[in-house]
């Protein structure tokens, strides 16, 4: 189990995070305050988390918040940075593989270790705050669409290296690419809300990776289909040119 798995799991006998803090006297770890709260509102979401379930769930008092985080505005948004630093960059990491169509495979691999974890809350903190943004505000909103841009320029990175090498048509729209396997990512995210079959969850990243495969088949054959193409036009072109000349009638004297 890893660290994060452990803060999120650690509690005392009374259901209690074991953090302690005194008046006037900060004596807990901000990084773990952090990921207890992740998992407060991962859980309930930003708009049903309370002060007194951040209390809660962090074990230390109001003053402490308010002091040491702010609102619960300022709070939720430090959470999410810590979230995406954490849970979230362990599925970006694997975009690193040097094998492109791997890479993108891996990415998709972690998240859905994820979703099958039962140490994690379900479904993705991003995932299902983004689906609060009307009531949640602007600036969590932009927060959402930061942290999006950057996965999809992840992904964007690994399939314009796939073109550059070959292994994926440079015809195709790679951002286009790119924004689809992110929507597929966010979409395991939200049917993992509802749906805990991670076969499911396989089948939309199969289904996914043939539409990566196929791209990438065009390529491989194009060149191939373009030349048998030009051929078989030729010939069909001379085809044509004799059927005219035998169905013109000649001229007897």
């Amino acid at each position: 189990m890893n660290r994060w798995c452990m803060l999120c799991l650690t509690r005392t006998a009374t259901g209690r995070s074991n953090l302690n803090d005194m008046a006037g006297v900060k004596q807990f770890d901000r990084d773990e305050v952090l990921d207890r709260a992740i998992v407060a509102f991962w859980t309930r979401g930003y708009e049903a988390t309370s002060i007194d379930d951040l209390v809660e769930a962090t074990g230390i008092n109001r003053g402490s918040i308010y002091g040491t985080f702010g609102d619960k505005r300022r709070l939720f948004l430090m959470a999410l940075d810590r979230y995406w630093d954490t849970v979230a960059n362990a599925m970006i990491v694997e975009l690193a593989d040097p094998d492109p169509r791997r890479a993108i495979e891996r990415m998709f691999d972690a998240l859905i270790r994820r979703t099958c974890d039962p140490r994690f809350p379900r479904g993705c903190l991003i995932t299902n705050t983004s689906l609060e943004c009307p009531t949640c505000g602007d600036e969590i909103a932009r927060k959402i669409a930061e942290r999006l841009g950057e996965q999809e320029t992840a992904i964007y990175r690994v399939l314009h290296k796939a073109q550059t090498e070959g292994a994926l048509n440079p015809a195709r729209d790679a951002r286009a690419l790119a924004r689809f396997f992110l929507g597929v990512a966010w979409g395991i995210n939200a049917v993992n809300r509802t749906v805990a079959d991670p076969e499911v969850l396989r089948d939309m990243v199969r289904s996914a990776m043939s539409v990566r495969d196929t791209a990438a088949a065009v390529q491989i054959d194009g060149p191939r289909m373009t030349e048998r193409r030009r051929r078989g036009d030729a010939h069909g072109s001379a085809r044509k040119k004799v059927a005219v000349r035998r169905s013109v009638p000649h001229n007897s004297k």
